[in-house]
């Protein structure tokens, strides 16, 4: 069908800071991946008092793959990288990491 690609990006992208998306580089490799709804599922996860540890893996990845496809393959690396890029996250809101 001409034209659905576009469309669903804009579906996507078009509705609040629930659909933003965010580029992420996943496996370390500067290649980025574009994850709907990343932000927001980092705000309730602070919201909740979670740190970034190992324990979050496991949730995190499952609020991702409730608006992303990720590859069984892949979850792993996910994993990794969300945990990573939520570190950063708690950084920034000034939430001690250890």
């Amino acid at each position: 069908m001409p034209g659905r690609g576009p469309m669903m990006w804009r579906m996507a992208s078009c509705c609040g800071s629930s659909d933003e998306v965010t580029q992420v580089d996943i496996r370390g490799n500067g290649m980025t991946i574009g994850i709907t709804g990343l932000r927001a599922a980092f705000e309730q996860l602070y919201a909740l008092g979670l740190g970034p540890d190992d324990s979050i893996q496991d949730e995190l990845l499952a609020m991702i793959q409730a608006h992303n496809y990720v590859p069984r393959s892949a979850e792993e690396a996910y994993k990794a990288a969300l945990l990573r890029e939520y570190a950063d996250f708690c950084a920034e809101k000034g939430h001690e990491s250890g």
